[in-house]
């Protein structure tokens, strides 16, 4: 009788561990999604005339090619809808280890910078055969995915993602113009483009990263046993007789010269280009490393200015 009831008890609880059913974890970051889409990508050889054909494509002065383009987006096509797939989750998060200052790897702005090219000639393949509304969401997939490469890294993080979405802007402005969008699509676009930083990229956040990088490589200098050997393997090239290791009071005045900077990328570009006028001048007067790992501000506004003037267009191709 014993063993009838203790057999009747393990049968119950195996049938009730069977019952229990397996819930997948919730993921909300994009970059997990992106890493695997990186791993799918196919390395290829592309000869000149080709990357030329992808480059006029990207920026909407030529049509898809489908016999010398299409068997790559075929190839890539996994990796590509991986990275939509990102797209809409809500947190980016590259995991990139601060703690290692101004060394931090940056090994995913290479793979993700062939991968948003990947994606918005996918849309452009996808518009070629007539599927407009699988084009538009490719492309704003494309403007999302640029925004998160961008995402707590610096400068050369918002330099990486420029060229994607100005793709992404040049495909849909080209679309819009020549009638191959209908008015939902036009709408559905306007709506995506509201919810995006008004100058496409979020510049502040890029140059307070900056600042930060900047400070970490200056910490860096300061404290090397052998300053000339540091100094040219940081910047490449040997340190001038004139550099000396940057002080703590410089590197205070880069910080607050740098407050100056993200000041100054608040205003209209043409405003930002008079404060900056009278900032780099102050920044060439600092110590030479100083002056040395400061990036070209002028020329940053410049691309910003570049990029809400293609954004207007395709506003304006728009209405």
């Amino acid at each position: 009788m014993m063993k009838t009831f203790v057999a009747i008890l393990l049968f119950l609880s195996g049938a009730a561990t069977q019952a229990q059913q397996f819930t997948p974890p919730q993921n909300s970051n994009a970059v997990l999604r992106y890493w695997a889409a990186f791993a799918e990508m196919k390395d290829q050889t592309i000869d000149d005339a080709t990357s030329k054909l992808m480059d006029e494509v990207l920026s909407g002065t030529a049509a898809f090619d489908e016999q010398r383009l299409g068997p790559i987006v075929d190839e890539n096509s996994f990796a590509i809808r991986g990275l939509q797939r990102g797209t809409a989750l809500s947190e980016c998060n590259w995991g990139l280890d601060y703690s290692l200052g101004s060394a931090v790897p940056l090994a995913h702005l290479p793979k993700a910078r062939v991968l948003a090219r990947l994606n918005a000639l996918y849309g452009a393949r996808q518009l070629a055969k007539g599927d407009a509304d699988g084009a538009v969401n490719t492309w704003l997939a494309g403007l999302r995915f640029a925004q998160c490469v961008g995402a707590g890294i610096g400068l050369i993080g918002n330099l990486s993602a420029k060229p994607a979405f100005e793709a992404n802007l040049h495909l849909l402005t080209a679309a819009a113009q020549s009638g191959a969008i209908n008015s939902d699509l036009h709408n559905k676009v306007r709506t995506q483009l509201r919810q995006l930083p008004a100058e496409g990229l979020d510049w502040i956040d890029s140059i307070k990263a900056e600042q930060w990088a900047c400070e970490e490589g200056l910490k860096d200098l300061a404290k090397a046993p052998n300053f000339q050997e540091t100094y040219k393997e940081f910047f490449g090239s040997p340190a001038p007789q004139a550099a000396h290791p940057p002080t703590a009071a410089e590197i205070a005045a880069l910080r607050s010269l740098m407050s100056e900077v993200v000041s100054a990328f608040q205003l209209p570009p043409a405003q930002t280009r008079e404060r900056l006028s009278a900032i780099m001048a102050k920044i060439h007067e600092l110590n030479l490393p100083v002056q040395a790992i400061v990036p070209n501000f002028p020329r940053l506004n410049d691309g910003r200015e570049k990029l809400i003037r293609e954004e207007e267009a395709l506003l304006k191709a728009l209405k």
